[in-house]
């Protein structure tokens, strides 16, 4: 007589742990990269979702990319610019992405779902930056056109076109409480306008080069711009006086971040490096030496632990702040 022994039945609990490894498996063997790697051309333009999960690019080539940033994954690409993207901003409401492009458009996106909404028709030139109202209500644009125009987000339509600067106008920032707006020109000038009706009201002069990026600094009567003379500078903003000019960088100087509690900035330049500022005191914390050619692209992550950089050699990194040291997931 043949006996099979098959052994004892199988309890539930040995299921439960083919479960688990399983599921351990599958996490831990997810890709995770030390860059974002996937443009074939300059990152020009970095953005981070308010919730810290994602990373939005904008690319040379042509496309805008989602990053996740807890693995340096790319989780999705939106292709409907003929020319490069030069900037994106995302609406402090909502799910909506603003994308700004040498193909003369601005393009809207719900970016969740990847869809584009609308085209914002209406620049003679390459447009080269962004910001949302901080109601969201409404957009504001700068182009190289020489000038910035202003849309109503409901109707997709132009409420003003702001005239005044001498060539390119390389960005433009509302302020926190929106009422006012500031831009950054080649014509090596800032401008303050009026955002209800689009009135100029006031000239920044100080810069001897193309203003290449400008920014509030939140809670102050101040603002930052950077320049391709090397310098990142502050100003008053009620009387346009220039009230410090920082000079460690040695190489024109593209970008520009400054953190939600306007205590810290982020400026890169032409040499690969970022400089990370400790605004009240107007003195450097640290130097990043971030990219290989020059750096395009500079933002905080909302929990203020680390900045996100992009560059020529179309790459983003992350690094952390406290140590200077890149973010290895």
């Amino acid at each position: 007589m043949t006996f099979i022994v098959n052994g004892p039945p199988e309890q539930p609990h040995s299921k439960l742990r083919l479960l688990i490894y399983a599921l351990w498996c599958l996490l831990f063997t997810m890709p995770v990269n030390a860059e974002m790697t996937g443009h074939v051309g300059y990152v020009n333009s970095l953005a981070v979702t308010q919730d810290g999960e994602t990373v939005v690019s904008a690319s040379w080539d042509t496309t805008i990319r989602l990053w996740d940033l807890s693995r340096h994954t790319e989780l999705d690409l939106f292709d409907g610019h003929t020319m490069s993207v030069n900037d994106v901003a995302l609406s402090p409401f909502g799910e909506l992405l603003a994308s700004a492009s040498w193909d003369h458009s601005i393009r809207l996106w719900r970016y969740r779902e990847g869809i584009e909404v609308a085209q914002l028709i209406g620049h003679k030139d390459a447009v080269y930056g962004l910001d949302f109202s901080p109601d969201g209500r409404s957009l504001v644009s700068a182009s190289w056109d020489y000038t910035l125009k202003l849309w109503d987000l409901k109707t997709h339509e132009t409420t003003h076109t702001l005239h005044g600067h001498k060539a390119n106008v390389m960005a433009a920032q509302y302020s926190p409480k929106g009422r006012t707006i500031l831009s950054a020109s080649y014509d090596h000038t800032i401008r303050k306008w009026d955002a209800s009706n689009g009135k100029m009201l006031h000239v920044f002069r100080g810069h001897t080069n193309s203003v290449n990026d400008v920014a509030h600094i939140p809670n102050t009567d101040t603002a930052m711009s950077v320049s391709t003379d090397h310098t990142v500078r502050l100003w008053g903003l009620d009387n346009g006086l220039e009230l410090a000019r920082l000079t460690d960088h040695t190489s024109f100087v593209t970008s520009l971040d400054v953190s939600a509690d306007g205590k810290y900035a982020l400026s890169g330049d032409g040499r690969g490096q970022v400089i990370l500022w400790d605004v009240p005191s107007t003195s450097a914390i640290r130097t990043f030496n971030a990219h290989d050619g020059a750096v395009w692209a500079v933002a905080f992550s909302p929990d203020m632990k680390s900045a996100l950089t992009g560059g020529a050699d179309n790459l983003i990194r992350q690094w952390r702040l406290d140590t200077g040291k890149q973010v290895l997931p």
